[in-house]
């Protein structure tokens, strides 16, 4: 357990060495001056100098990073260019919103697919795996900035059940909050749905012909006992891996869903900074991004023996 959390650490520091490296040069590949941004339009060649000067923008890119990285190391992103804020203040502000609608949209994705992938498994080649497998599809293949457009207009608009927009905070109205978070946590979750429901749909028809599934029937188990105690926790075991790889497309997402629904979260953080070329936030947002994949990605590795008591931590199986 130790060797394997020890070579895990060093290999998500050196992937997120590279992600940073990746990120800081990108960034200062985005057409613009950052300068320009910093000392307004009407700015002139002395302000502009100025500027590069206070921010250290003439030091060379490896110099740079060099002194980006090590400010990051002790939890100082920076001062973002556009608000003067704190980077790491804005990011507190904002990243709860976004885990708020990931969560929901996880929540809702699993209340969809499990069951879903399960009744199709045992319902092998029926009407309800077909359905499963066509409502699959949709999901799949349905954006989901037109999802989110359908919905204001049916849902909202025209029957006028939910609001179409904005965000209120959890603690300050709870109420008020799951309305606004239910539009853009099921178009987030739609298509994750999807995907979590083939996946359980294809593990369980493996796990339910196996020899030890066959001995539980055989047994005189009840057959809900032999799926749900038996054949699920272990074809979960993929399922979680997929779960896993799909948080980060659940976070891509939720750029595109904010954007939508005008909420102010991480992901609609990030457009502005992009289009604003505010560098220390579009920094620290990937940073903090990729550092909560890998540290998710772990979570999933180490819940596999959780599922799966016989799996070693290390590789393997016990007794294989």
């Amino acid at each position: 357990m130790t060797e394997f959390l020890v070579r895990r650490a060093f290999i998500s520091a050196v992937t997120l060495v590279l992600i940073s490296l990746i990120v800081f040069t990108g960034v200062r590949m985005i057409p613009g001056d950052p300068a320009r941004v910093m000392a307004g339009t009407d700015a002139d060649a002395a302000g502009l100098e100025e500027v590069r000067e206070k921010y250290g923008l003439h030091d060379p890119i490896p110099v740079q990073y060099v002194r980006w990285i090590g400010l990051a190391l002790r939890g100082d992103l920076g001062e973002s260019i556009r608000t003067r804020q704190s980077v790491a203040w804005t990011v507190a502000i904002k990243l709860p919103i976004t885990v708020e609608l990931a969560c929901l949209a996880l929540l809702i994705a699993l209340a969809l697919a499990i069951p879903a992938g399960v009744i199709a498994a045992v319902r092998r080649n029926t009407a309800w795996d077909v359905l499963a497998s066509a409502a699959s599809l949709c999901g799949v293949s349905i954006p989901n900035f037109w999802l989110g457009i359908m919905l204001i207009l049916l849902v909202s608009v025209r029957l006028g059940w939910l609001p179409a927009s904005g965000f209120v905070p959890l603690f300050e109205d709870p109420v008020a909050n799951v309305k606004r978070m239910l539009m853009p946590a099921l178009v987030l979750g739609t298509a994750l749905a999807a995907v979590l429901m083939r996946q359980t749909r294809n593990a369980m028809i493996e796990v339910l012909s196996a020899d030890y599934i066959r001995t539980a029937r055989s047994k005189g188990l009840a057959g809900f006992a032999v799926v749900v105690r038996h054949a699920l926790r272990n074809a979960l075991i993929p399922v979680v891996t997929i779960l896993g790889l799909q948080m980060g497309a659940l976070m891509g997402g939720a750029v595109v869903t904010e954007s939508i629904f005008v909420l102010p979260g991480f992901g609609r953080l990030i457009v502005e900074a992009v289009f604003t070329r505010d560098y220390p936030v579009v920094q620290g947002v990937v940073l903090i991004t990729a550092s909560s994949y890998v540290l998710i990605n772990l979570l999933v590795d180490i819940s596999y023996t959780v599922l799966n008591p016989r799996i070693r931590i290390g590789g393997g199986v016990d007794g294989a």
